[in-house]
């Protein structure tokens, strides 16, 4: 059977033709209007765009005259659904590159101990706190006792913070004081605010820890009887006095000159 499009010979009973891909029987058994042909084909007759569903162009290479063309894909009169190009061909979206982060940057400045940052009252009140935070460990006070025998009698030792449990406070103070003086060391500018002077921050401090240890001085526990002050009661005060005397002094002379001054010259 030839075909009558383009006069190529088929065999017996073949619906397409095997060169061109045109139908073989009548128009009017044609395949139903709309249906793609297959790729790379001419279109046969009774196929065209103007069958494909609204809103789309032809098949990608297919043309109306009956073949495919370099263009295609959906038009700009296509659906509006979500997905959807606006017009044209599938648009390929840039890739997103993300953006690098800057490392975060600390508050507090790196740490730069000099301890040519401290002056001489600062180094003194600084080593005179140490030893004295250290001697409420040593022993302050000794306990004798006699027995009815030479065995039976003895001696011991407690130490400041066991005769006074309160003596931890002064602990405590010691510690901030070595702290903050330890920060000014370690920093040109402190990385936090103080509310008061540090002259008046030292008096303070070094007062109060001197108040504690003359009342842990004087105040021996356990009664008076076989108790007595031990070797580490003298360390912890004349640290304490060591560490309150270049900042403590100066304070209470500068007040006495200073309402000596302002009670003016005596009268007779």
């Amino acid at each position: 059977m030839n075909c009558p499009q383009c006069q190529t010979a088929n065999g017996p009973g073949s619906a397409f033709c095997n060169n061109c891909g045109a139908r073989m029987t009548a128009p009017e058994a044609a395949a139903p209007a709309g249906y793609p042909p297959p790729q790379g084909t001419d279109a046969p007759v009774g196929y065209g765009a103007p069958s494909a569903p609204a809103g789309y162009d032809a098949p990608q290479g297919y043309s109306a005259a009956g073949g495919y063309s370099a263009a295609g894909g959906f038009n700009a009169g296509g659906p509006t659904q979500p997905g959807y190009p606006p017009q044209g061909q599938y648009q390929q979206q840039p890739p997103t590159v993300a953006r690098p982060q800057a490392p975060r940057s600390s508050s507090v400045p790196p740490v730069n101990f000099d301890h040519s940052r401290l002056s001489k009252v600062d180094k003194i009140v600084a080593v005179g706190t140490f030893i004295t935070m250290i001697s409420i460990w040593l022993p302050w006070f000794s306990i004798s006792w006699a027995g009815s025998t030479f065995e039976n009698a003895g001696s011991a030792s407690v130490s400041g913070t066991t005769g006074h449990g309160w003596l931890w406070l002064e602990f405590f103070v010691a510690l901030v004081l070595l702290a903050y003086l330890g920060a000014r060391a370690a920093w040109e500018r402190l990385p936090f605010t103080v509310p008061v002077a540090h002259e008046r921050l030292l008096l303070v401090g070094v007062s109060l820890q001197l108040l504690l240890v003359l009342i842990a001085f004087i105040d021996i526990p356990y009664g008076s009887d076989g108790v007595g002050l031990d070797w580490g009661a003298f360390v912890a005060l004349l640290a304490a006095l060591a560490a309150a005397g270049p900042i403590v002094v100066p304070t209470v002379r500068s007040f006495l000159n200073s309402r000596k001054a302002a009670g003016g010259p005596p009268s007779y």
